[in-house]
């Protein structure tokens, strides 16, 4: 059902719209939200009798309330089968503090067994885990920037590794300078842990196609 009502959405989006479109589109949009909220009521009502009442676990994500007695229920769900979006809502209910030391071997293994195709919600995952990674996921981590294939979901995770002040990572971070995909995120990490060793490799991006490149080369050379 939900797959339908989705599928149907994205096809009013391809095209231009008559009134009668616009108007099938927000029915759509409607039932979508609907469906949404339907796959995840057992979840809902398990934040309930915690004292958490919300609509949707993206109130969670947008909150700006700390919500610890909700990190061990989020997690307790997070390998059950949902929608992307509603799994993503999860993913990014879980990049707090609070899910620090708890929560990055689960969102490692979600990342690892999430189709490619699912760049959003990979992106998603790999963000929390760097945001809730410690010392004791550092190898995990290591394998996943490393894979080329996992392209930019590594994104947060390459920047991450500046925080890892190791030779390892700095040589990681090192090969990724030959890698456009990450390469701004390679030199945040490397001007993180003020890389002495990287220096000449980044001096000679700056005058990089990417603006964004050589906005991080300018900031990396004025930092070492």
């Amino acid at each position: 059902m939900i797959e339908e009502i989705e599928k149907r959405f994205k096809e009013l989006l391809r095209k231009p719209k008559t009134k009668e479109e616009i108007e099938e589109m927000e029915i759509i949009r409607k039932q979508f939200t609907a469906e949404l909220n339907r796959e995840t009521i057992d979840l809902l009502n398990d934040l309930k009798k915690v004292d958490i009442d919300i609509s949707s676990v993206w109130d969670l994500v947008n909150s700006k309330e700390s919500y610890p007695a909700a990190i061990d229920i989020l997690l307790s769900y997070l390998p059950k089968q949902f929608h992307p979006r509603n799994k993503e809502g999860i993913v990014r209910a879980l990049a707090v503090k609070e899910a620090k030391g708890k929560a990055a071997k689960m969102l490692i293994e979600e990342y690892n067994k999430t189709p490619k195709e699912f760049a959003s919600l990979r992106w998603a995952l790999g963000y929390s885990i760097a945001i809730v990674m410690t010392m004791e996921d550092v190898n995990e981590i290591f394998e996943i920037v490393s894979n080329l294939n996992n392209g930019r979901s590594r994104a947060e995770l390459v920047r991450a590794l500046g925080t890892i002040k190791t030779e390892k990572s700095e040589n990681i971070l090192l090969s990724l300078l030959d890698d456009n995909e990450v390469l701004v995120e390679a030199i945040l990490g490397l001007n993180k842990m003020k890389s002495i060793k990287a220096k000449d490799k980044i001096k000679s991006f700056k005058n990089h196609s990417n603006e964004m490149v050589r906005k991080e080369v300018n900031r990396y050379l004025k930092k070492v």
